[in-house]
């Protein structure tokens, strides 16, 4: 069904009576989301690489060799390739003091990196993910020390905005919950204080944190952070 602009001018008012519906963290969320969108009509050319349809589905080891070359981060899914967007500074603060709090407290961790990959392989399709933390314990052998990925993690953290959130909660769990070694999934909002964790142990269940005391415990790494100092430096309180 293709949608007219006349359609769109009709339906101007129902919209704007909607937004002012929403809470201003809402409003805020999506506001990010308009703007970080690009071009809403090649909305979907955008996302796959058109020379990656021409010429066949990609293998894996010809994406990691695209990736060598440096320039836009991609995910894989399929034989195909997914540009990421560029973070906001928001989701970076957010990530870095994350990651100072595992690296003071998570002594046993072999690997505790942001920028590694996450390569699987879900019912014969291969997944080459890209989540802003991973921590493996090891240890690790001479060919996991020589390819830019991981394939076992204990724990996985993905920083989440209005864009990536229904991704990230969704296809992402359902897919990083087969991986044998992990034992957690933790879900970080941007732009409203809320941690969401998913355990093993307990069948996957999330666990919603939303109050700045709350206190954020992983039971597979020893790590005890709050939501304060997971915001830290950013406008949140």
């Amino acid at each position: 069904m293709r949608i007219t602009q006349a359609d769109i001018e009709a339906n101007i008012p129902a919209l704007q009576q909607a937004i002012r519906a929403l809470t201003r963290y809402q409003r805020e969320e999506l506001a990010e989301w308009i703007l970080n969108s690009g071009d809403f009509a090649e909305a979907v050319s955008e996302e796959a690489l058109g020379w990656g349809r021409a010429r066949h589905p990609l293998t894996v080891e010809e994406f990691l060799a695209i990736e060598s070359g440096g320039g836009a981060r991609h995910e894989f899914i399929g034989g195909e390739m997914f540009e990421m967007r560029a973070p906001m500074p928001r989701h970076e603060v957010i990530k870095r003091n994350l990651l100072k709090a595992l690296r003071e407290q998570t002594r046993a961790a072999t690997l505790i990196d942001e920028r590694l990959g996450l390569r699987l392989t879900v019912e014969q399709t291969e997944l080459f993910y890209r989540p802003d933390i991973v921590v493996a314990y090891g240890p690790l052998g001479s060919v996991e020390l020589d390819v830019p990925y991981v394939t076992d993690p204990v724990v996985v953290v993905e920083v989440f905005s209005p864009i990536t959130e229904d991704i990230d909660r969704r296809e992402k769990l359902l897919n990083y919950r087969r991986l044998a070694a992990l034992e957690e999934y933790l879900l970080i909002a941007q732009r409203s204080p809320q941690v969401i964790v998913y355990r093993r142990r307990d069948d996957w269940s999330p666990i919603e944190l939303i109050e700045m005391d709350a206190v954020v415990e992983s039971h597979s790494v020893d790590l005890n952070v709050s939501l304060r100092e997971i915001y830290a430096g950013t406008s949140l309180r």
